[in-house]
């Protein structure tokens, strides 16, 4: 089944919280607007990643956020030092339910003057572990419903596909697993129908935009389905090929996913995106392979960055 995708004519996506951070960055041009602080003003980076994501179509504006990082603390901090109006979101958006995407969701909603939307995959809320090197477990925190609630969140769950903001965004739902080599996790297991199992990742999914006469920016949150897996189910569920950009979590970090690398930047390569953005736990082997292998398409992410597409 194909999804109606309305095209929207300008996107901005500012980097609320990612990996990295560099002040030092000063590009400033139509597509890569780094921030100019004053001096004694800073950012912070930690392990996770939240967007904060606006779109505009004739005279109408939609901001959404993409998950919460992995704190309470940088979010709030990094959209103070930016001078962002977090009480500009109407909906958000979960891509999976690991705790670097979820850790200031509870106070997003607290301090919003409204009850807001939380779009999501069911499967958000099982419980997960993982695996480490000696054989034990450990226990990976749990997003949990009536927290969610509680805080004000009103829960949208979906495992299909569904479109927010009168069809100019879509969620791809569970994503379609076609390519041989993105296999997930081996260490990673989640609790399924009485027992503990690998985690197929049901909840992972992707955020879609059609940028008006560019195609489609697909934005990840981990990609633990696979980036090109992620980026043909858009593709399928839109009926739309043309690639503006690639942009969110690659998860190639680490050894074993090492050796995926080339394969995942070769499909990269035939889809051919304008742009490819790798952030938060893409890795960086995979990412300097990318900057290498598609210099042209290449932009560094950094916490604060606003990517601006129309």
């Amino acid at each position: 089944m194909k999804y109606v995708l309305h095209p929207v004519d300008r996107i901005e996506i500012t980097v609320l919280v990612d990996n990295y951070t560099d002040l030092l960055l000063i590009e400033d041009d139509s597509s890569v607007h780094r921030p100019k602080l004053s001096h004694g003003r800073t950012l912070l980076a930690e392990h996770g990643l939240s967007l904060l994501i606006q779109i505009t179509y004739g005279q109408k504006t939609h901001t959404i956020l993409m998950d919460a990082g992995a704190s309470e603390i940088a979010l709030f901090k990094n959209a103070d030092v930016l001078g962002l109006n977090l009480d500009d979101i109407e909906e958000i958006v979960i891509s999976h339910g690991h705790f670097d995407h979820i850790g200031a969701l509870d106070k997003v909603l607290r301090a919003s003057s409204c009850r807001l939307p939380v779009n999501l995959h069911p499967a958000s809320f099982a419980p997960r572990r993982k695996k480490l090197v000696d054989g034990s477990y450990t226990d990976l925190p749990t997003m949990k419903r009536d927290e969610v609630t509680h805080a004000g969140g009103i829960l949208a769950l979906s495992e299909k596909p569904s479109l927010l903001c009168n069809q100019h965004i879509l969620l791809t739902g569970e994503i379609e697993r076609i390519t041989s080599y993105e296999q997930g996790s081996p260490v990673l297991e989640t609790f399924e129908k009485g027992d503990y199992i690998k985690d197929p990742f049901r909840d992972d999914q992707s955020l879609v935009l059609n940028l008006k006469n560019k195609g489609l920016i697909i934005v990840s949150g981990c990609a633990h389905a696979g980036i090109v897996n992620s980026v043909l189910y858009a593709q399928k569920i839109t009926g739309i090929a043309p690639v503006h950009a690639i942009m969110g979590g690659f998860h190639l970090s680490g050894p074993y996913f090492s050796k995926i690398i080339p394969q995942t930047i070769s499909d990269l390569c035939t889809i051919h995106p304008d742009h490819i953005i790798p952030m938060h736990c893409t890795g960086w082997e995979a990412q300097v392979s990318m900057a290498k292998e598609m210099p042209e398409q290449f932009l560094l992410s950094s916490v604060g960055t606003r990517f601006q597409f129309h």
